[in-house]
Protein backbone atom coordinates (compact mmCIF):
# COMPACT_ATOMS: atom_id res chain seq x y z
CA UNK A 1 0.00 0.00 0.00
CA UNK A 2 1.36 3.13 -0.98
CA UNK A 3 1.02 6.49 1.64
CA UNK A 4 0.90 10.01 -0.07
CA UNK A 5 2.66 12.27 2.78
CA UNK A 6 2.65 16.13 2.41
CA UNK A 7 6.22 17.45 3.06
CA UNK A 8 6.77 21.10 4.30
CA UNK A 9 7.14 22.24 0.86
CA UNK A 10 3.85 21.60 -0.24
CA UNK A 11 4.29 18.27 -2.59
CA UNK A 12 3.15 14.91 -1.69
CA UNK A 13 6.06 11.88 -1.23
CA UNK A 14 5.03 8.34 -1.43
CA UNK A 15 5.93 6.05 1.67
CA UNK A 16 5.84 2.77 0.96
CA UNK A 17 3.52 0.90 3.91
CA UNK A 18 4.26 -2.44 4.82
CA UNK A 19 2.19 -5.20 3.15
CA UNK A 20 -0.77 -6.62 5.31
CA UNK A 21 -2.19 -10.04 6.08
CA UNK A 22 -5.82 -10.61 4.41
CA UNK A 23 -7.41 -14.06 5.55
CA UNK A 24 -9.50 -14.65 3.09
CA UNK A 25 -12.17 -17.77 3.06
CA UNK A 26 -13.49 -19.87 0.52
CA UNK A 27 -17.15 -20.32 0.18
CA UNK A 28 -18.78 -23.38 -1.53
CA UNK A 29 -21.47 -22.42 -3.75
CA UNK A 30 -24.59 -24.26 -4.28
CA UNK A 31 -26.96 -24.30 -7.09
CA UNK A 32 -30.28 -25.47 -6.92
CA UNK A 33 -32.97 -26.85 -9.31
CA UNK A 34 -36.08 -27.96 -8.67
CA UNK A 35 -39.05 -29.10 -11.04
CA UNK A 36 -42.06 -27.44 -11.08
CA UNK A 37 -44.25 -30.18 -9.18
CA UNK A 38 -41.11 -29.90 -6.15
CA UNK A 39 -40.76 -34.01 -7.02
CA UNK A 40 -37.26 -33.79 -8.47
CA UNK A 41 -34.33 -31.77 -7.25
CA UNK A 42 -30.69 -31.38 -8.40
CA UNK A 43 -27.86 -29.35 -6.07
CA UNK A 44 -24.83 -28.66 -7.35
CA UNK A 45 -21.59 -27.36 -5.40
CA UNK A 46 -17.85 -27.72 -5.85
CA UNK A 47 -17.81 -30.75 -3.75
CA UNK A 48 -20.85 -32.61 -5.08
CA UNK A 49 -24.01 -33.08 -7.25
CA UNK A 50 -27.25 -34.44 -5.06
CA UNK A 51 -29.73 -35.81 -7.31
CA UNK A 52 -33.20 -35.89 -5.08
CA UNK A 53 -36.21 -37.66 -5.55
CA UNK A 54 -39.38 -37.47 -3.97
CA UNK A 55 -40.58 -41.14 -2.36
CA UNK A 56 -44.10 -40.66 -4.14
CA UNK A 57 -42.19 -40.50 -7.29
CA UNK A 58 -40.27 -44.15 -6.48
CA UNK A 59 -42.43 -45.68 -4.31
CA UNK A 60 -46.27 -47.14 -2.93
CA UNK A 61 -46.70 -45.45 0.60
CA UNK A 62 -45.17 -47.41 3.13
CA UNK A 63 -43.23 -49.55 0.62
CA UNK A 64 -40.23 -49.85 -0.45
CA UNK A 65 -40.74 -51.41 -3.72
CA UNK A 66 -39.68 -49.51 -6.75
CA UNK A 67 -42.26 -49.26 -9.44
CA UNK A 68 -41.16 -49.66 -13.35
CA UNK A 69 -41.69 -46.11 -13.91
CA UNK A 70 -39.63 -44.92 -11.26
CA UNK A 71 -37.18 -48.03 -12.30
CA UNK A 72 -37.04 -45.73 -15.19
CA UNK A 73 -36.25 -42.43 -13.77
CA UNK A 74 -33.43 -44.13 -11.90
CA UNK A 75 -32.02 -45.59 -14.90
CA UNK A 76 -31.64 -42.61 -16.50
CA UNK A 77 -30.45 -40.76 -13.71
CA UNK A 78 -27.74 -43.70 -13.56
CA UNK A 79 -26.63 -42.94 -17.25
CA UNK A 80 -26.44 -39.49 -16.55
CA UNK A 81 -24.12 -40.49 -13.39
CA UNK A 82 -21.44 -42.19 -15.52
CA UNK A 83 -21.88 -39.46 -17.87
CA UNK A 84 -19.92 -37.24 -15.17
CA UNK A 85 -16.87 -40.36 -14.40
CA UNK A 86 -17.31 -40.20 -10.99
CA UNK A 87 -14.37 -41.68 -9.09
CA UNK A 88 -15.03 -41.48 -5.40
CA UNK A 89 -18.20 -43.81 -3.72
CA UNK A 90 -21.41 -42.43 -4.35
CA UNK A 91 -24.03 -42.39 -1.38
CA UNK A 92 -27.24 -43.23 -1.55
CA UNK A 93 -29.38 -41.51 1.28
CA UNK A 94 -33.06 -42.58 2.49
CA UNK A 95 -35.39 -40.25 4.52
CA UNK A 96 -38.63 -40.51 5.72
CA UNK A 97 -41.75 -37.55 7.05
CA UNK A 98 -41.66 -37.97 10.71
CA UNK A 99 -45.51 -39.69 11.17
CA UNK A 100 -45.09 -43.20 12.52
CA UNK A 101 -42.51 -44.72 14.55
CA UNK A 102 -39.31 -43.62 14.31
CA UNK A 103 -37.99 -46.71 14.50
CA UNK A 104 -40.39 -47.46 11.60
CA UNK A 105 -38.99 -44.27 9.41
CA UNK A 106 -35.35 -45.38 10.31
CA UNK A 107 -36.07 -48.70 8.62
CA UNK A 108 -38.24 -47.97 5.70
CA UNK A 109 -36.02 -45.06 4.67
CA UNK A 110 -32.82 -47.86 4.91
CA UNK A 111 -35.04 -50.15 2.69
CA UNK A 112 -35.67 -47.43 0.16
CA UNK A 113 -32.10 -46.68 0.04
CA UNK A 114 -31.28 -50.14 -0.72
CA UNK A 115 -33.59 -50.54 -3.02
CA UNK A 116 -32.52 -47.62 -4.86
CA UNK A 117 -28.68 -49.18 -4.64
CA UNK A 118 -30.21 -52.20 -6.48
CA UNK A 119 -31.24 -50.41 -9.13
CA UNK A 120 -28.11 -48.05 -9.63
CA UNK A 121 -25.77 -51.31 -9.43
CA UNK A 122 -27.88 -53.00 -12.81
CA UNK A 123 -25.77 -50.22 -14.56
CA UNK A 124 -22.56 -52.16 -15.43
CA UNK A 125 -20.69 -48.76 -15.69
CA UNK A 126 -21.89 -47.71 -12.63
CA UNK A 127 -21.95 -50.71 -10.63
CA UNK A 128 -17.90 -50.61 -10.70
CA UNK A 129 -17.79 -47.54 -8.08
CA UNK A 130 -19.01 -48.27 -4.56
CA UNK A 131 -22.03 -47.77 -3.95
CA UNK A 132 -23.23 -47.19 -0.32
CA UNK A 133 -27.11 -46.94 0.99
CA UNK A 134 -28.06 -45.90 4.21
CA UNK A 135 -31.46 -44.66 5.95
CA UNK A 136 -31.65 -41.05 7.88
CA UNK A 137 -35.34 -41.91 8.85
CA UNK A 138 -36.95 -38.36 9.92
CA UNK A 139 -33.56 -37.06 10.26
CA UNK A 140 -31.72 -33.86 8.35
CA UNK A 141 -35.63 -33.05 6.91
CA UNK A 142 -35.54 -30.25 4.09
CA UNK A 143 -39.18 -28.96 4.95
CA UNK A 144 -41.71 -28.35 8.28
CA UNK A 145 -43.06 -31.85 8.88
CA UNK A 146 -46.49 -29.57 10.65
CA UNK A 147 -48.04 -29.81 6.59
CA UNK A 148 -48.54 -32.07 4.42
CA UNK A 149 -46.70 -30.49 1.49
CA UNK A 150 -43.74 -30.61 3.62
CA UNK A 151 -44.11 -33.96 5.31
CA UNK A 152 -44.09 -34.82 1.48
CA UNK A 153 -40.57 -32.80 0.71
CA UNK A 154 -39.19 -34.64 3.36
CA UNK A 155 -39.84 -38.36 1.95
CA UNK A 156 -37.32 -38.82 -0.40
CA UNK A 157 -34.40 -40.70 -1.64
CA UNK A 158 -30.93 -38.80 -2.28
CA UNK A 159 -27.94 -40.10 -4.68
CA UNK A 160 -24.95 -38.25 -3.42
CA UNK A 161 -22.00 -38.35 -6.14
CA UNK A 162 -18.88 -36.44 -4.98
CA UNK A 163 -17.15 -34.25 -7.42
CA UNK A 164 -14.28 -35.76 -9.83
CA UNK A 165 -11.01 -34.88 -8.74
Amino acid sequence: MITLTATSAGAAEPTLNPPRTINSRTCDVVSRVENLAGTERRSWSRTETTYSLQASVLFAKDSSEISPRAKKKIDDLADEIVRNKPTKPVTIVGYTDNLGSADHGLKLSRQRASAVKAVLEENSALAQNTLTAKGLGEGDPIADNATEAGRQKNRRVEIVVPTPD
